[in-house]
């Protein structure tokens, strides 16, 4: 073998060139630093990408560890000190520093220390990588990926060590909102600052990482469930506010679930599974909250693809078992008929009657909506016409998603509908709920404007449940606006004067910016009092009467049978 010495002096090279040859074909970061004046060396891009004061920097160990995050330090200092002490010559550290845009990114730090002839440290070399070239990192958000994720659980239960490890999923929720309100690059951007804000809020043990789409692992060795909660507590705080990015404010919330190693599963799929499914159940308990793992959560699970199996065969059946039943709505001051909303409901073997808070979530998330909601507003369309031809002032009320509008061809199915059953557009109010009006205005106004110019109503349904406020009313594409039974229960009660002054303030605004009131689910006769008193336009509620099938209700209250 040839000697390394012998083939270096039959070698010559300009030294000057040779660096100037490495430094410009790698995209790393390479640094040199004689160890007897403490003085280093570094390339361009790692000048420039870290703000280091210059190409020549003192001190670069301290320099560079200042850049280094809080719970990598000790690593990092630890693996230098071996080399100052003579326990090894080479450094080869993962850990996180913070760039130039005061992110914090992984890299690959590796070098070699060459001593003089006294063993005393001379000269140390070496390269800093971005594990994000290596495929090891998301680029978007600057974490490990899910493999990485798969790797660290996995060498967990290899050791044995994975009984107080726990692994909490983050799902960003409505992210979608976020992309269609701006662009997929300001989503992107959200991404990362989410990731880099929560980094910020994990105990050094913990340790976060990237999945699909809006969602993300947090892996947490030596843990409890309150440890757990208290973290997703923590997060909680840090989402619930506004958040600012690009001169622009937006709002965005996160579910979680958790599950524990060992106890809910003894591998990696298992495990993921588990936390899948408690994601999904906070999600399905109206988001921004926790869940924990447990076995009826899959059964859930489980119960949910059934049941999306069955609504698929349903439409392709020629949506076989929907059928709509009708609720009225009354004038306040005569508890005259004013109109109806129809509402969808769907029953099956082995499932028996479902609830539409079962079953629309399903919709939804299947696209299976889309056909339905086209579905809905053909039939109460035609029952319309029909009710509308007996009663001149009678209006049908349609609920749609958010989902439906979203549809490029939601405003010619309205129209084509319309005019097939020859129904005026004065008949029909269609219904959506108060959330979409504060967090999905930016895509939803040009579908606001179409349905006016069609002169077709809308309403913002189940008002006052936690996202509008008095102020935006004035600025709202709304027609009609529902308040929520929420304020209406005990609202005769002396000490509910709250309930009672918020439904006469919203009343108040809304007719004097032209929007009608129909106050929903009164159920008692002090309820309706108190709501006639405070004159809201229209009211709705088990009081006048429960949904009820389209014949009863033409029975009821249009033919008079």
């Amino acid at each position: 073998m040839d000697n390394p010495d012998n083939i270096m002096e039959g070698f010559q090279l300009d030294s000057k060139l040779f660096y100037e040859a490495i430094i410009n074909s790698t995209d790393d970061y390479i640094y040199i630093i004689n160890m007897k004046t403490n003085t280093a060396l570094v390339t361009p891009n790692m000048q420039r990408d870290f703000e280091l004061p210059g190409r020549i920097v003192n001190g670069l160990v301290d320099v560079w560890g200042k850049l280094i995050h809080e719970r990598d330090k000790e690593r990092y200092y630890n693996s230098i000190e071996r080399m100052l002490q003579g326990e090894t010559n080479e450094h080869n550290v993962e850990y996180q520093v913070k760039n130039r845009k005061g992110e914090y990114i992984w890299i690959l730090c590796r070098g070699i220390l060459q001593r003089d002839e006294s063993g005393a440290p001379l000269m140390f070399a070496g390269v800093v990588t971005e594990l994000g070239n290596k495929g090891k990192i998301d680029y978007i958000s600057g974490l490990f990926t899910h493999r990485e994720c798969e790797k660290k659980i996995g060498g967990l239960f290899e050791k044995g060590l994975s009984e107080s490890c726990g692994i909490m999923l983050l799902g960003l929720d409505d992210f979608i909102r976020i992309n269609d309100l701006n662009s997929h690059a300001f989503g992107d951007a959200v991404l990362r600052q989410f990731a880099q804000g929560v980094q910020q809020l994990l105990p050094p043990e913990a340790c976060i990482y990237r999945f699909d789409g809006d969602e993300f692992a947090v892996v947490y060795p030596d843990t409890t469930p309150a440890k757990l909660e208290s973290l997703y507590e923590e997060i909680y705080s840090y989402c619930n506010h506004p958040q600012r990015l690009d001169e622009v404010t937006y709002f965005c919330t996160v579910s979680a679930g958790a599950a524990l190693l060992g106890k809910d599963s003894d591998n990696y799929p298992g495990i993921i599974r588990c936390a899948s499914s408690a994601l999904e159940a906070s999600k399905k308990r109206g988001k921004n909250v926790l869940t924990f793992y447990s076995p009826e959560l899959m059964q859930g699970k489980i119960r949910a693809l059934e049941m999306t199996n069955q609504l698929q065969l349903s439409v392709m059946e020629g949506m076989k078992n929907f059928r709509l039943v009708y609720q009225p709505f009354v004038y306040s001051g005569s508890l005259k008929i004013a109109g109806a909303e129809a509402l969808l409901r769907w029953s099956c073997e082995p499932f028996g009657e479902v609830s539409p808070v079962e079953f629309i979530p399903l919709l939804e998330s299947s696209g299976l909506i889309v056909p339905v909601g086209k579905w809905v507003l053909d039939q109460a369309a035609m029952t319309c016409r029909e009710w509308s031809g007996v009663q001149d002032d009678f209006v049908m009320n349609i609920n749609v998603s958010y989902l439906q509008m979203l549809d490029e061809e939601f405003i010619p199915m309205v129209e084509q509908t319309l005019s097939k059953y020859k129904v005026d557009p004065k008949h029909i109010v269609l219904e959506l709920t108060e959330s979409y009006f504060v967090t999905n205005m930016g895509a939803l106004r040009e579908t606001f404007r179409r349905l006016r110019d069609c002169n077709i109503k809308i309403a913002m349904d189940d008002f006052g449940t936690g996202y509008s406020s008095l102020g935006m009313l004035a600025q709202s594409p709304a027609d009609i606006v529902k308040i929520d039974r929420l304020f209406i229960t005990d609202i005769a009660e002396m000490e509910n004067a709250f309930n009672r002054n918020f439904i006469g303030s919203v009343i108040k605004l809304c007719h004097s910016v032209g929007i009608a009131v129909c106050v929903e689910g009164v159920e008692w006769t002090e309820e309706l009092d108190a709501v006639c008193d405070m004159e809201a336009d229209c009211i709705q509620g088990f009081y006048i009467s429960r949904p009820i099938p389209e014949e009863l209700f033409r029975d009821k209250y249009l033919t008079g049978h």
